[in-house]
């Protein structure tokens, strides 16, 4: 069969939230720092003053750096591995798990109001867009997050190469034989 190496990203496109999380910091900034002058000057620490808009600034700036987000999913052989990345500065693992621990998996549009009001110990959205148009879910067992629902976008290829691992009697119910 040979080794199955994928690999791909999928950039979070800029919603309604995101952008007023930026106007609120930025905002924020803007009204803290005359007040943050204004009170070092009164007390004559004009340094520390100018140090905590220094800070505020470059801690406004972080904030920022978190809204722009993109996501990776690497399947090696049955075992997927999605990671949340932040301003294509930072990693965070988010789960990894093998296929074969695989409950449940298809269209999540079609199965909405069936998982939310099932309990699960993590529940990770990694997909481009909080509509989930497109995305697919994965129910699994991972070592580190316990039961999961996974909610993704993977591409016709990793699809393909997901149903490859998945269980097979899970494998036939969900896409039928000729799949």
């Amino acid at each position: 069969m040979g080794d199955v190496f994928i690999e791909r990203m999928v950039k979070k496109k800029m919603e309604s939230i995101d952008i007023l999380i930026i106007a609120g910091i930025v905002l924020g900034i803007l009204l803290l720092t005359p007040i943050l002058l204004l009170l070092s000057m009164q007390f004559g620490l004009l340094t520390f003053g100018m140090l905590a808009v220094a800070g505020l600034v470059f801690g406004g700036y972080k904030l920022l750096c978190t809204r722009l987000l993109e996501y990776e999913y690497s399947l090696t052989n049955g075992y997927i591995a999605i990671d949340k990345i932040m301003n294509r500065a930072s990693r965070k693992r988010l789960t990894a798990f093998e296929c074969s621990s695989t409950e449940d998996i298809g269209e999540y549009k079609k199965n909405e109001s069936r998982l939310k009001n099932r309990s699960f110990d993590t529940r990770i959205f990694a997909a481009a867009s909080s509509s989930y148009e497109n995305s697919w879910f994965m129910i699994v067992q991972s070592t580190k997050t316990g039961k999961t629902l996974v909610v993704f976008d993977p591409d016709e290829d990793l699809q393909e190469a997901i149903k490859k691992f998945i269980p097979r009697p899970l494998k036939f119910e969900i896409f039928g034989r000729n799949s």
